[in-house]
């Protein structure tokens, strides 16, 4: 770049983005907003035809050579599109949830131009995520790395990554929140305990997560996911009356959690200490959250506001428990949405990230 084509970088904050159903990049955004900044949210993905998105999805089949070349042009298709737009808005911070795609030589155009590069996780960065190629490549060359997990910070460390600011992922009360449900919605939601969430196929993670959801087969409980649940289901044959091939808004969700008595978090194996987005997100919707034990959670909620649990057997056990013992249930949903208003919704998180950077 020629001296004469740096550019001074606008009050303009971007939060770049590629979730549709549950978009905490967006909540960001509008957490950002909320503490006075001028925001524009960027979905990666609207910024080039679908079908490119489902033919790199594929490419993988290919001999690698192909592969890398058709993932290649994929990237630069995204990376043109923002550097372009980049220099039409000219923002000053850049928020990037996870890797959006972006390359370094694009980080690096950014930052040499005065822009502050902020990497948000939701994912480990050393974690392999096979269609994240330059994930971690994004992270070492931010100038900031967000982690909601403590698990995760050692192995960034070990990269000399180091502003490194530690933060849960909390919650947007605007969109979780307790509400009286109609009949239509019971119908469809109504039942003691929920669960919605993705079935990763057949792998380690899908078993898992079926493993212990399966405990609870023979409850009222509702499982509302994707196809990569059928894989599933033919080795978890129980499963299949509890299942509805359905997935969920966020309003949906806070809408079902209104429904029901009881949300179980099973979090992928990616997540190591964390407390998972779903925990903070049920309790402002003011369901009681029976929680996959992590180390954080005694972090975050040292009252033992969360009720947790270290084996399926002991999940079983402690839904059946809460759920006999209303009185009991409701004590700890009352002072858990209290400890997550006061100090983990979004516009509170973002105003302490804020002040870090």
């Amino acid at each position: 770049m020629k001296m004469q084509d740096i550019i001074t970088p606008h009050n303009l904050y971007w939060v770049l983005g590629e979730q549709e159903l549950g978009p905490l990049e967006f909540y960001f955004a509008r957490a950002l907003e909320a503490n006075g900044k001028k925001v524009c949210y960027i979905n990666i993905h609207k910024l080039y035809s679908q079908n490119w998105k489902k033919f790199s999805g594929y490419s993988h089949r290919f001999p690698r050579k192909y592969d890398n070349s058709i993932q290649k042009k994929y990237l630069k298709l995204i990376n043109d599109s923002l550097i372009e737009r980049y220099h039409t808005e000219k923002p000053s911070h850049i928020f990037i949830y996870n890797d959006c795609k972006v390359l370094p030589q694009t980080l690096e155009l950014f930052k040499r131009n005065g822009t502050n590069v902020t990497v948000f996780l939701g994912d480990d960065p050393n974690y392999l995520l096979p269609a994240k190629k330059t994930f971690l490549l994004t992270v070492i060359n931010a100038d900031a790395v967000i982690v909601p997990d403590s698990g995760w910070i050692e192995g960034l460390k070990l990269l000399d990554v180091k502003k490194i600011i530690f933060s849960p992922v909390g919650t947007d009360a605007k969109v979780f929140f307790p509400l009286t449900p109609d009949a239509n919605d019971i119908s469809k939601y109504g039942a003691d305990i929920l669960f919605v969430g993705t079935g990763y196929y057949l792998n380690s993670w899908g078993i898992k997560r079926a493993t212990l959801l399966n405990e609870l087969s023979g409850l009222d409980f509702k499982l509302f996911g994707d196809n990569q649940w059928l894989e599933l289901l033919t080795y978890f044959p129980a499963l299949k009356k509890n299942f509805v091939n359905e997935m969920l808004t966020s309003a949906e969700v806070n809408t079902a959690c209104n429904c029901s008595k009881i949300y179980p978090v099973v979090v992928n194996d990616g997540v190591t200490n964390g407390v998972s987005t779903r925990i903070f997100d049920c309790i402002a919707s003011g369901i009681f959250v029976l929680a996959e034990y992590k180390k954080d959670i005694d972090t975050f909620f040292p009252g033992n506001e969360v009720v947790t649990f270290k084996s399926k057997s002991e999940l079983k056990e402690k839904a059946e428990y809460f759920l006999k013992n209303e009185n009991e249930r409701k004590d700890h949903i009352e002072k858990a949405r209290k400890k997550v208003l006061e100090n983990y919704t979004l516009d509170i998180l973002v105003k302490n990230i804020l002040e870090q950077i």
